[in-house]
């Protein structure tokens, strides 16, 4: 393992430790949050975070720029899965950090590496991503995908759109798995219904991180 894995590793870790603090003290709590549980539970986020930032060092870290943005927003995405897993909601005050850093980001990439087809490829990704969520939200009547998962997308789909086409395709089709994995197994082991709502964030999340790690998906830039 090289010291710049380890490095990015670290980074990951200790930009992760406020939000786990925050979560762990409830601070993303709502009186409305009926869904909350006695003890916000993270206690994952700073190992997960540091695996994701080691990984995503390993495979992006011949570009210091663009990884280190993909480590600062998977940071985010990481706390938001913390809060969704909590309280089943994704904060706005969030989400829209998460696309503002991530569009400052890879703008500044675009600008330091002069890779402006892919800047332009994220932004178009991100508006496919966000339409695509924010129709499934109003064609699910409420009951499933929510406002904050729609708000969640165009954030994802910078990330990967500014990859690949097939990152986007491959994170959006994991996602979907994951989501209807999840929910079936809410459904086998604890009797859910199909109005029991669903943290959807969480798979969205995962989907993302594992299309941005796997190596060979960013051969076709």
């Amino acid at each position: 393992m090289s010291l710049a894995v380890v490095g990015y590793a670290a980074l990951a870790a200790l930009l992760a430790l406020p939000g786990w603090r925050w979560v762990r003290a409830g601070g993303h709590r709502r009186e409305s949050d009926t869904d909350a549980g006695d003890v916000p539970g993270a206690r994952w986020l700073l190992p997960v975070a540091a695996v994701v930032g080691g990984v995503l060092g390993w495979v992006h870290g011949d570009s210091v720029v663009l990884t280190v943005v993909y480590v600062v927003v998977s940071v985010l995405l990481l706390v938001l899965c913390a809060v969704d897993l909590d309280v089943h909601r994704l904060p706005d005050a969030l989400t829209g950090p998460t696309f503002l850093i991530a569009l400052t980001g890879l703008t500044g990439v675009a600008v330091v590496e002069g890779d402006w087809l892919s800047w332009r490829r994220a932004l178009l990704a991100a508006l496919v991503l966000g339409a695509l969520y924010l129709v499934l939200v109003l064609i699910g009547g409420g009951s499933g995908m929510g406002v904050g998962d729609a708000k969640l997308a165009p954030s994802l789909g910078l990330l990967l759109g500014h990859l690949t086409w097939g990152a986007v395709l491959v994170a959006t089709m994991a996602t979907f798995l994951l989501g209807g994995l999840a929910a079936l197994w809410l459904v086998l082991a604890r009797g859910a219904s199909r109005s029991t709502h669903l943290a959807f964030g969480p798979a969205m999340v995962a989907g993302t991180l594992g299309a941005l790690v796997l190596p060979w998906i960013h051969w076709g830039r």
